[in-house]
């Protein structure tokens, strides 16, 4: 449904165009020829943010006299509909006695429909007529800021934020305490009648369902006791101990064995260090012995110089 669906309005944004070398641009003077481009170029620019639009009831108008004043473009533009807003951009530090700033030669008009704007537009847009031949009205629509107009609308809702921010949190205590008595106001707190109070302590009747399991359970009941009284009775001390017997019997040997072991046949620290200091001297000893081999080998042994016949 939404493919192919303008909703950035871009369409609007070819008109009012006038390009050089058309029949439009006839009589047009180089300076307003310039501010054409440049005006094109800046709203291409912005029109690549996905952000701006092109609005359909607001139109820019620019070219305008520095005595053209806000009277004088309403009467202008109300001849093709009706004007919602007027405005004109100005230069507040360069303003006159009456504090009214220099008018920027630019300004907006908005319309209450698209189609007295559209009218608006096509009547005074290039119209040499209106202002003079070698400064026509360079009108268009508007490229409006979705990120800015929404910023607007919430300045304007601020207000009622500001006064919801404005009152005091009230503590936890407070706050269960009004919930407390709204709810006794409303009667959330009060007894329950006593036909309900009587009906939540009666115990529930028993149905076809649970008097057959009762009756099976007092069955299985009678039958165990009369086999427990027709038979012999169990010694358990005496079974108990004759079992146990039968397991440590049944024990291998070794872990019988694990069992008597103690922690006495464990070697202890002197011990351990007795046997390492023995095996200590025994190597020292071997090493020693191989020692006096070697020496008394090279005593025996007689070199022969070369020289020696």
């Amino acid at each position: 449904g939404n493919k192919g669906k303008d909703n950035r309005n871009l369409h609007l944004a070819t008109e009012g165009i006038i390009k050089e070398g058309t029949n439009a641009a006839a009589g047009i003077s180089k300076a307003d020829i310039m501010k054409r481009k440049l005006a094109l170029e800046a709203k291409k620019k912005k029109l690549k943010n996905i952000n701006f639009f092109v609005s359909t009831d607001r139109l820019c108008v620019r070219n305008m006299p520095s005595t053209f004043s806000e009277t004088d473009l309403k009467q202008l533009m109300s001849k093709y509909g009706h004007v919602v807003q007027v405005k004109i951009m100005r230069d507040i530090k360069q303003a006159n006695s009456a504090g009214i700033g220099k008018s920027k030669g630019y300004g907006f008009v908005q319309f209450s429909k698209h189609e007295a704007a559209l009218t608006a537009l096509r009547a005074t847009n290039n119209n040499p007529s209106i202002f003079t031949a070698q400064k026509r009205p360079i009108v268009d629509f508007s490229i409006e800021n979705s990120g800015i107009l929404n910023a607007r609308s919430k300045k304007k809702s601020g207000f009622i934020v500001e006064e919801k921010s404005s009152k005091v949190k009230k503590s936890f205590n407070q706050r269960w305490k009004e919930k407390r008595e709204k709810r006794k106001e409303s009667g959330a707190f009060t007894k329950p009648p006593a036909s309900s109070q009587s009906a939540l302590s009666s115990k529930p009747e028993k149905t076809a369902s649970n008097k057959k399991k009762s009756k099976c359970k007092t069955q299985v009941k009678e039958s165990l006791g009369q086999s427990q009284s027709s038979g012999p009775k169990l010694d358990l001390k005496n079974d108990t101990s004759s079992s146990i017997n039968t397991v440590l019997s049944s024990q291998p040997q070794k872990l019988a064995k694990r069992k008597k072991k103690g922690k006495s046949d464990r070697p202890n620290k002197k011990q351990k260090r007795e046997k390492e200091q023995g095996e200590e001297a025994a190597f020292q000893k071997l090493v020693q012995n191989y020692k006096g081999k070697l020496e008394s080998q090279d005593q025996s042994r007689s070199f022969k110089k070369w020289y020696d016949d």
